[in-house]
C-alpha cells in the first residue's frame, strides 16, 4: 500500500494523535453514529423541526399541531412517529387527548439548534 502524503500544516497534529488508527478509535462506535443519524434524518425535515420547537415552548395535541402547520392529521401522525421514534418527544393520554411533549434529548437539540442561529 502507498503511503499517503500528508500536508506539513496538519502532520505534527495528526502524529500526535496516534495516526489514522488513533482518529479512527476517538470516533463514536457504529452504535452511536447510527443514533445521531436517527436524530439528524427527524430534525431534517422543516415541519418536524418546527413542531419540535413549538413543544419546547408549549406541550401539545395533534389538532393544535394540525392547525399550527396546516398539515392533515395523516401527515402529522407520521411526523410525530418520526420525532418518537428518535427519543425527541414522548406523548401523554389525557382524557380523549394524547398530549406531546419533548424530551430532555429534544429539548438539548433545540436548544444546540437554537445557539447556532
Amino acid at each position: 500500500m502507498e503511503a499517503t502524503e500528508i500536508p506539513d500544516s496538519i502532520r505534527c497534529e495528526f502524529e500526535e494523535k496516534g495516526g489514522m488508527d488513533g482518529i479512527v478509535e476517538l470516533l463514536p462506535d457504529d452504535q452511536r453514529i447510527g443514533y445521531i443519524s436517527l436524530i439528524a434524518r427527524a430534525i431534517s425535515d422543516p415541519v418536524r423541526l418546527r413542531v419540535l420547537f413549538a413543544l419546547c415552548i408549549q406541550p401539545m395535541c395533534v389538532c393544535l399541531m394540525v392547525a399550527m402547520t396546516e398539515y392533515a392529521y395523516s401527515k402529522m401522525s407520521y411526523h410525530l412517529s418520526t420525532l418518537r421514534d428518535s427519543g425527541l418527544i414522548c406523548s401523554k393520554q389525557e382524557g380523549n387527548y394524547l398530549i406531546y411533549y419533548p424530551t430532555d434529548l429534544g429539548r438539548k437539540v433545540v436548544e444546540w439548534i437554537g445557539k447556532g442561529l
